[in-house]
């Protein structure tokens, strides 16, 4: 009996081990298949911008940059643009909502609210809502590099609005800090983040049109002298010359020479045309 029990264990096991065997090559044909289909996309694309710039992949490269690839940053942007399209219409502090703050309405006028706040507002209308979505749907670099730049004052100035709030004299009419306040911080914040993964690397496109013009730069000697000047400032040196120097010391030589017979013989005419004024007022004198 003990030897048919450790036989069937041994058989389950076998059978255990196979079947994570073929789990794992399963996962690795699926790993190296999106690999592939990835691959092929980053070609097709390169090879659109290419033809788009008269086949200069320099300029294809500067093309690729000038707009953004959002990949799974685009549910978390289209999140923060939502949730901060909500806050322009949640209480902002008691009873005054974020569209009074933006538009100073007379509600807000009549619960103080500062400067800061304003400030706020509108940058949150502005960099959470229309800028998002902006880039959301044009992909451009430029526009999502304005949007992360108006996110970054606006999430300052919503502390600062914050900090408003919880400092203002009780003599004023007004709550503190609302439910507005504090999420638009969060989804400013938020947007930044979002946006910061994205701008402050380069794309999967831009690395491989990088690599390729690296490998072209090294495939003839005037381009590898043209890095070579680029990196260093150093004028090339040709491979012949050092291999075989050319003697020229006699040249050298004679070169001196003759220099130092021209300097010579330009002295000697100076001397003679400064005697010869000299000669002549002395036979005036006589």
């Amino acid at each position: 009996m003990s030897d048919r029990a450790s036989k069937k264990a041994s058989k389950n096991a076998s059978g255990t081990d196979v079947a994570k065997a073929s789990d794992t090559d399963a996962a690795a044909a699926d790993r190296q298949e999106i690999n592939s289909r990835r691959a092929a996309a980053i070609d097709k694309h390169i090879a659109e911008l290419q033809e788009q710039n008269g086949g200069d992949l320099a300029r294809a490269e500067r093309a690729a940059a000038g707009t953004i690839v959002l990949g799974g940053a685009l549910p978390m942007l289209l999140c923060g643009g939502i949730l901060m399209l909500v806050v322009m219409f949640m209480p902002h502090s008691g009873s005054v909502h974020t569209y009074d703050v933006l538009l100073n309405s007379d509600r807000a006028q009549a619960f103080v609210t500062t400067l800061p706040e304003r400030i706020y507002a509108w940058l949150s209308l502005v960099g959470g809502v229309l800028l998002t979505f902006g880039t959301v749907f044009s992909r451009s670099s430029l526009v999502a590099w304005v949007n992360w730049i108006v996110c970054g004052i606006g999430w300052v100035y919503a502390v600062l609005a914050i900090g408003m709030r919880q400092s203002r004299p009780p003599t004023e009419p007004g709550e503190g800090p609302g439910i507005a306040l504090i999420l638009g911080l969060i989804g400013m914040v938020f947007i930044f983040i979002t946006l910061s993964s994205r701008l402050l690397r380069r794309g999967a496109v831009q690395k491989e049109i990088a690599a390729r013009r690296r490998t072209l730069a090294d495939q003839d000697e005037e381009s590898r002298a043209k890095q070579l000047v680029l990196r260093t400032g150093l004028a090339p040196v040709v491979a012949e010359d050092l291999a075989n120097p050319a003697d020229n010391r006699r040249n050298r030589v004679r070169a001196r020479r003759e220099s130092q017979a021209t300097g010579q013989s330009q002295a000697a005419g100076e001397s003679t045309s400064e005697s010869a004024p000299e000669s002549s007022s002395t036979d005036e004198q006589h």
